[in-house]
């Protein structure tokens, strides 16, 4: 038998547990009835007592259970990973994939369901790229805005006036992006259209 190594439950691990009501009261009473809600160390969403992951979770299962939501699959992904790089981005790799995704769909319209296949074949290979560091700033929409939208017209617009605000949080790295872009198309696999 393996020991286990944690004490903690996974939902507890992963920040996805609430306080009971006595304790969230003793909480409200330690930091005062006015006090800010806590932000979200990924995105700064203060979305309250729903946690940036359960929104994206609600939101994936949206997208897989109808056809409407899910055209713009690849868009939400890559760009909550780049909101929350901490969990989806720490190695270079992982930073990689989303960063250039997020370009090429953005930049060079890529299918905003399923991406890029040019970017997945050039990441399968070995490509030597160092993780470069990510804006503290990751742009002034997040999930809990994407969220509040119930049609799947509204539901796309706001997802990419969320990627676009992501996108222009991270123009320090637009030009290291492009490269790899471009490093990726030299493969000569193009870019299929939305």
């Amino acid at each position: 038998m393996i020991p286990r190594i944690f004490s903690h439950s996974r939902r507890e691990r992963d920040g996805l547990f609430s306080l009971s009501r006595r304790d969230s009261e003793a909480v409200k009473g330690a930091r005062g009835a006015n006090a800010a809600v806590a932000e979200c160390e990924g995105c700064g969403s203060t979305a309250g007592a729903v946690s940036c992951q359960s929104i994206f979770d609600e939101l994936l299962a949206r997208d897989f259970s109808d056809a409407a939501y899910f055209r713009v699959h690849r868009l939400l992904v890559d760009t909550y990973s780049l909101q929350h790089p901490d969990r989806y981005c720490a190695s270079a790799k992982s930073l990689a994939a989303h960063l250039t995704g997020l370009c090429a769909l953005l930049e060079r319209g890529g299918d905003r369901a399923v991406g890029v296949a040019a970017l997945r074949t050039w990441l399968d290979g070995r490509p030597r790229i160092q993780r470069p560091a990510t804006p503290r700033f990751r742009g002034r929409l997040t999930v809990a805005d994407v969220r509040k939208a119930r049609a799947p017209e509204a539901y796309a617009a706001a997802v990419e006036r969320w990627a676009q605000s992501t996108w222009k949080a991270y123009s320090s790295l637009h030009r290291l992006a492009r490269g790899w872009v471009a490093e990726a198309l030299d493969r000569r696999i193009p870019i299929r259209s939305r």
